[in-house]
């Protein structure tokens, strides 16, 4: 008999969370191995690629090119700061080139200083609160805790860390701007899905930390992409509830800290948008498979089609490809689907909600 492996979307109640955290360039990491680390530590920092500058002389003070040299007041290599005079002053009006950044003179020639600004400062931060396991010294850190962990299939690439508060009356409510009140400052919050842009600035204003929905128009893409918390969405775009499974998860770790990682699938990379939910754990516990064979017992979720959304129990793996009404022929599966019972699913359709 062969073996069908299955995509898997973790919804774990207690699972052991191990995530390297990445530096986009060399710098330092800050901290130690068995180190404990809060969400909002700074585990690592670095100075990003710098910014360059060409500075007229000639224009800047009003004099022709052969003559700038002779106001010069700094040279090459050496270290300034924003505001600095690198040249002048010139005439009555004295006339004078300013550093527009902390950084260095690179070069001069002909009139002109290219000047290199300091680079950004950047600081990595732990995301949740977790201990440190592995690093390289200069660039990564591994951090592990024991956690819930839900996998979203999109985010708007943003991070953040905040208590959990469910909204509406349900899974399938509809996020609106009514439902909001200042009780919810500082939180991240959880609702059905969102069709509508007002309660989402409405939860910038009240300095949400974060969004979970079940279902996300696709017009509003772009207003996400721009807001300053992370929105994860646990089922797709269109008007879609969340999972059974996923919000009883979600309502019964109400009032805990949740860590957002809103991160987009990208190409080559495994990681996924996902919620995890730090908590105490007094037995050993694993880390999850990535990826399992299609066998009668497991949990699934269906991923298209007319019965998309619906979460059931594999019945039967059939033998024999299935003829559906659109032509196709697919294997297929037998899924006691909740509340409808069972359905004949194509296996491409599939994927395992561990």
């Amino acid at each position: 008999m062969s073996i069908y492996l299955t995509p898997i979307t973790h919804v774990l109640p207690l699972t052991k969370v191990r995530r390297v955290r990445r530096l986009p360039v060399a710098g330092t990491v800050t901290v130690r191995v068995s180190e404990r680390v809060q969400a909002q530590d700074v585990v690592a920092e670095a100075e990003l690629a710098p910014r360059h500058y060409f500075l007229d002389l000639s224009r800047g003070l009003g004099v022709p090119v052969r003559e700038t040299s002779k106001y010069l007041v700094r040279a090459r290599g050496d270290h300034v700061d924003i505001g600095d005079v690198i040249a002048g002053p010139v005439g009555i009006a004295r006339r004078t080139v300013r550093a527009p950044a902390d950084g260095r003179i690179a070069s001069v020639a002909d009139g002109r200083v290219l000047f290199q600004a300091r680079g950004r400062p950047y600081e990595l931060r732990a995301g949740f609160p977790g201990q440190i396991v592995a690093t390289d010294g200069f660039r990564s850190v591994t951090l592990e805790t024991t956690a819930a962990l839900l996998q979203a299939v999109w985010g708007n690439g943003r991070q953040d860390f905040g208590v959990l508060r469910m909204v509406g009356d349900g899974p399938g409510s509809r996020l609106q701007p009514g439902g909001l009140d200042m009780q919810l400052r500082g939180a991240v919050l959880v609702a059905g899905y969102a069709d509508n842009p007002a309660p989402l600035h409405q939860a910038t204003e009240l300095s949400v930390r974060g969004l979970i929905l079940g279902g996300l128009s696709s017009a509003l893409i772009p207003v996400v992409r721009r807001l300053p918390y992370p929105v994860l969405v646990m089922e797709g775009f269109g008007e879609l509830p969340i999972s059974e499974p996923i919000y009883t998860l979600l309502k019964n770790n109400a009032g805990r800290e949740a860590a957002l990682e809103g991160r987009p699938s990208a190409e080559y990379e495994t990681g996924r948008p996902e919620v995890i939910i730090p908590l105490p754990a007094n037995r050993e516990v694993e880390q999850p498979e990535e990826v399992t064979p299609l066998e009668p017992g497991l949990r699934v979720r269906t991923l298209r089609g007319p019965e998309r959304g619906a979460v059931g129990v594999v019945r039967e793996i059939l033998a024999k490809a299935v003829g559906y009404p659109s032509g196709i022929l697919a294997r297929s599966a037998i899924i006691d689907v909740q509340g409808v019972g069972p359905v004949t699913i194509p296996l491409a359709n599939l994927e395992v909600l561990q």
